[in-house]
């Protein structure tokens, strides 16, 4: 059934996040390898406005992506996929023209997880149309959310709440799930609730290897195995430092963990 909208708009903004447990390797559909904590960079932040109105076209997703205020049609062509996975819920994004414009207060593709910004905000935004168009609340909004900002980067089912965040199934959380991040704030030790991040922007050109690219490699490493199982472990191990709020073994778990990855 086709849905007559005059114009709908809303405008998130959703920050990036960095990893304390990283998630590298996936399966499925964007589902990750192994469990991952981070916390938010609140800081570094992408604001989105979303419009739909009326579309000519009659068949396929219809969209206009404006980022930095200038056409980039490169962005838009990754979206599309993207959005046409989205009708799978919000059924509205066949029927109506979309116009979309995005901007960062840090640089894209540079390292700093731009995707996971950017992907947050939107599907927050794609959540707060839907109940803007349909008139139905969600049953759970952030997890809603975070189903579809994996679906669009992996790590951006972590931005859509804020402050420390988990994303994979792991046995050391009731509630962990591969499909959406759960925040873990409420188990965080005062200690660790006023840590920050400083970030030392070098470089505004792109990262050498996209993070697609690093997943892909991963796949047929012969340390895959010993990464993932690694990286569960470690997930274990920093709840229990943050939960306890040991910032020695918050640092030495930093020096041991990067000695592993070199």
């Amino acid at each position: 059934m086709s849905i007559q909208v005059e114009t709908a708009s809303v405008c998130w903004k959703s920050p990036s996040n960095i990893a304390l447990v990283k998630y590298w390797g996936k399966r499925g559909e964007q589902l990750p390898a192994n469990p991952s904590i981070s916390f938010t960079l609140d800081q570094a932040m992408t604001e989105t406005h979303f419009k739909v109105g009326p579309k000519s076209e009659s068949n396929g997703i219809s969209l206009d992506f404006l980022f930095e205020n200038q056409k980039n049609q490169v962005f838009e062509e990754k979206l599309k996929p993207f959005l046409e996975k989205a009708s799978r819920d919000f059924a509205w994004l066949n029927d109506l023209h979309i116009e979309i414009s995005s901007s960062n207060t840090f640089p894209h593709s540079s390292g700093i997880a731009s995707s996971a910004s950017a992907y947050s905000a939107m599907a927050l935004c794609l959540c707060s149309l839907h109940e803007k168009i349909t008139g139905q609340k969600l049953e759970d909004f952030f997890s809603t959310a975070s189903y579809w900002a994996r679906i669009g980067s992996g790590s951006a089912s972590r931005s859509v709440y804020g402050g420390y965040n988990l994303w994979g199934s792991t046995p050391f959380l009731e509630g962990s799930s591969d499909e959406v991040a759960v925040n873990i704030d409420h188990l965080v030790h005062h200690n660790f609730k006023d840590f920050s991040d400083t970030i030392l922007i070098i470089e505004k050109g792109k990262k050498a290897v996209s993070s697609t690219t690093g997943h892909a490699l991963l796949k047929q490493h012969p340390f895959a195995g010993t990464r993932y199982h690694l990286a569960a472990e470690n997930t274990g191990k920093l709840l229990n430092i943050l939960k306890s709020g040991d910032l020695d073994g918050f640092i030495e778990a930093g020096i041991k963990w990067r000695k592993e990855r070199e």
